[in-house]
């Protein structure tokens, strides 16, 4: 709200936070000391979108309020939703596994991709997952932001029509072709020698799951791995994709995002776009489409090699 907005209607609004940005002195600032809800004040200017700080800073301020609230904004936190998306969804038609395409289900997976998201994300991750077709040999590990007791439910809503297996992310476990592991959100998740380590500690930073930190431990573990950034509000992953497209210009990471007209909240997507490091975007099942192409094109690399 503007000041002038601000005085017109008062502090009396139904908030739960006051996020202040003051650039001079006002007559405002003493009213904000007599209210009861959570105050924030900015003394410096946010850096613009377009500048590099930008996701670091948007990240310490999504910190500072949930500290402030002693609540998460973004998780999805109703298993209800999850529920609603099971009835309303009707399966539509996977797509047709390349012919070239060895299908190794059950094989250690040699492709495996990052999927993150979070407000509106789980419908999303279920088209995307209902498209792609049986066979395909990739696994996929999944960054939901969700409060812990959703978590089966959502595997749960996952698995109906999809060709893959939804599992959750255990100590010691190995990722195969045909699941999609879906890491905790009160633990961090790390692959070591292709096993998964379940950590002590909780994820690092405001997200639970962090999207950036899962991207960053997935691609230690895998050569072959890619990132797609599904709907969702604040910014999680955008840090971690900034620092991957530095340290590989030589070779640049496939990393993909949901366009943002097909996202219930495009806040995600978007600042991972602004980063300059996604390479593709598309609708849900455009993005499975690519999927299988890429994974044609790269099968048909390593045929021509072995000839």
């Amino acid at each position: 709200l503007s000041p002038e907005l601000l005085r017109e209607k008062g502090l009396d609004q139904q908030v739960s936070a006051w996020l202040v940005d003051l650039r001079e002195d006002d007559s405002l600032l003493d009213a904000f000391f007599e209210i009861e809800q959570p105050v924030l004040l900015g003394f410096e200017a946010a850096p613009s979108k377009q500048h590099s700080d930008y996701p670091k800073w948007e990240k310490r301020l999504y910190g500072k309020l949930k500290q402030l609230l002693g609540t998460d904004l973004i998780h999805v936190k109703n298993a209800a939703s999850l529920n609603l998306i099971d009835k309303t969804i009707t399966a539509s038609p996977s797509l047709t596994l390349p012919q070239n395409v060895a299908v190794n289900r059950g094989a250690k997976a040699k492709y495996v991709w990052t999927l993150g998201s979070s407000l509106g994300g789980p419908q999303a991750v279920k088209e995307f997952l209902d498209a792609l077709p049986e066979g395909l040999p990739v696994a996929f590990i999944y960054g939901q932001h969700i409060d812990a007791q959703s978590v089966p439910i959502l595997a749960r809503v996952l698995a109906r029509h999809a060709h893959f297996k939804l599992i959750m992310a255990s100590d010691g476990m190995s990722l195969h072709n045909g699941e999609v592991m879906i890491v905790p959100a009160d633990k961090e998740v790390e692959i070591i020698a292709g096993s998964v380590r379940i950590c002590s500690h909780e994820w690092p930073g405001p997200y639970g799951p962090s999207v950036d930190q899962l991207i960053l431990n997935v691609q230690r573990a895998y050569q072959n791995s890619g990132v797609i950034i599904f709907s969702g509000m604040g910014n999680d992953g955008a840090v971690a994709l900034q620092s991957l497209s530095k340290k590989n210009k030589g070779q640049p990471l496939e990393i993909w995002a949901q366009s943002a007209a097909s996202c219930a909240s495009a806040a995600m997507p978007d600042a991972s776009r602004e980063t300059g490091a996604v390479n593709y975007t598309g609708t849900p099942r455009e993005l499975a489409q690519h999927l299988v192409s890429y994974i044609q094109q790269q099968e048909n690399k390593i045929q021509h090699a072995q000839a």
